[in-house]
């Protein structure tokens, strides 16, 4: 039977006393922990297999992202929906991949404020002609 477990970070590594067997702790998101247990003889295949998909990583990333940051945008658009609800924003990343986001219309109104007042394009409101 084979169990399948996502690893969020390695928590512990080591060797056995008698160096034939290596013992992994890992652990996911939430903090529940699993221990694998290999054969030393394979650690190097494990090593090599590592390595290459780190190298394979490194290639797909447009040259100067940081890992972990931000995704840089190509092209973008913006549609209407059919029903006159909601509005989709398409996003077009690096090699090809596209995101499309659906947002109701008061969603996508306070996108529009918020990305308005960031680059600094809103107004300021109008004084209030209430006494306080």
């Amino acid at each position: 039977m084979m169990r399948f477990f996502a690893a969020d970070k390695v928590v512990a590594a080591r060797l056995s006393d008698t160096g034939d067997s290596a013992t992994f702790v890992l652990a996911d998101e939430g903090g529940a922990e699993v221990s694998v247990s290999l054969p030393a003889g394979q650690l190097d295949s494990l090593a090599a297999t590592a390595q290459s998909l780190a190298g394979r990583l490194a290639e797909a990333a447009p040259a100067g992202q940081v890992p972990g940051g931000a995704i840089p945008v190509e092209r973008w658009a913006v549609r209407p929906e059919p029903d006159d609800e909601h509005v989709v924003l398409a996003f077009r990343l690096a090699k090809g991949v596209q995101i499309e986001l659906r947002l109701t219309r008061a969603a996508a109104q306070g996108f529009t404020r918020a990305l308005s007042s960031l680059l600094g394009r809103l107004t300021p409101a109008a004084p209030s002609k209430s006494r306080h």
